[in-house]
């Protein structure tokens, strides 16, 4: 490299480390900070409640599902349960492979 490169570069890297100082300059005030960490306290609660009433009503709906079928059509009932039976293993095995694929899940092999 010649100079006048070399001085480009020195002259680029004080403009970034300047920006850098002056991102550091605004500093929240300790009132700023509490504020904006009770409206995200607020915001998850909000969330959580939200996420359990969803599901607490889906669960509502599938065992009002399975009651109703299982007193009002057994044979449908069991034809369901065989169903579930033969496919989760399937569905096990198949997700196990993935993650295993992925490198998400990793299990001593021996």
């Amino acid at each position: 490299m010649n100079d006048k490169e070399d001085k480009k570069i020195v002259q680029h890297l004080k403009q970034d480390w300047q920006q850098i100082d002056e991102l550091g300059k605004e500093s929240l005030s300790k009132v700023d900070m509490q504020e904006q960490l009770l409206k995200f306290q607020q915001k998850k609660k909000k969330a959580f409640y939200l996420e359990s009433a969803l599901f607490l009503l889906t669960a509502l709906v599938i065992l009002t599902a399975v009651t109703v079928s299982l007193f009002q059509a057994p044979i449908f009932f069991l034809f369901i349960q065989i169903v579930a039976s033969l496919i989760v293993p399937f569905g096990v095995y198949f997700t196990y492979k993935k993650v295993n694929k992925k490198g998400v899940a990793t299990h001593d092999k021996p």
